[in-house]
């Protein structure tokens, strides 16, 4: 398990997009699902905001948002129980106590690993200090660490790119295939998930991705009709997308060069 944290002032953008609205303000059906809530009445995201910032007003804190989202191994499917817990543990040993402070907790289901996130009032309910911000990154390492001892759930390993995760005996062909043929597309200068589908349809692999905003986001394939992800071929999507912006940014480096040149 990993956490991510972010400070804010919003409380009703934070909460809008915990309860799966989109920027418009329309409801996407399926991307969230309300969890959990500690001292707060209302069910909706205004009324959480509106309680929220009552609760904040007059204190000296600018940017009481707390927003952190916890994310599992995709190979994980820990129950709504465990995800409470998770979040509550979480929330206690930042020092954000349930008995203190106004929390609302969303699962989100748009993203193929179980993750939720957590939006916490740093303005306590007792009239205390707000809750402290400093070092949150080594802070979230720790603290997951301590809750994936506490609760049984696996470690978040860093995947280097190109190096291949254990899979199933069926999968071995599959991710060795679609490896090399990344590899391959990326020798070539493949600069866009567009580009490298292409490619890869050629060697006969099928891809699913999600791009959003014109970056990809999720990657996975099918070779031979045995699916296998994308982290274990040894290619993120994130990676991937690092790779298809160095490339453009060289070829835009050359072009000025070139017209400077001529």
């Amino acid at each position: 398990m990993i956490a991510k944290t972010t400070i804010g002032s919003s409380f009703l953008g934070a909460l809008n997009y915990g309860a799966g609205y989109s920027l418009d303000g329309k409801k996407i059906e399926g991307k969230s699902e309300l969890l959990l809530l500690h001292n707060v009445v209302s069910l909706d995201p205004p009324g959480i905001a509106m309680e929220m910032e009552q609760e904040a007003t007059g204190s000296r804190c600018k940017r009481p948002v707390w927003h952190s989202s916890l994310n599992w191994k995709p190979e994980e499917n820990p129950t709504k129980e465990q995800m409470i817990k998770a979040a509550n543990l979480y929330c206690s040993k930042m020092g954000a106590d349930p008995k203190d402070h106004q929390i609302a907790v969303y699962q989100h289901h748009d993203k193929p690993h179980k993750h939720i996130h957590i939006y916490i009032n740093r303005v306590p309910t007792d009239g205390s200090k707000a809750l402290e911000t400093s070092h949150n990154y080594a802070r979230n390492v720790r603290i997951c660490k301590e809750i994936t001892q506490e609760l049984g759930f696996a470690k978040v390993e860093k995947l280097e790119e190109g190096k291949l995760r254990n899979v199933a005996g069926n999968q071995k062909e599959a991710q060795k295939v679609v490896n090399l043929a990344i590899k391959g597309a990326l020798k070539q200068k493949c600069k866009s998930p567009e580009e490298l589908e292409r490619r890869l349809k050629e060697n006969g692999i099928e891809c699913k991705f999600t791009v959003e905003e014109g970056k990809l986001k999720y990657s996975s394939y099918n070779y031979q009709s045995v699916p296998i992800k994308g982290q274990d071929v040894g290619f993120t999507a994130k990676s991937l997308q690092s790779r298809f912006d160095m490339i453009l940014e060289k070829e835009n480096k050359r072009t000025v060069a070139m017209k400077l040149i001529n």
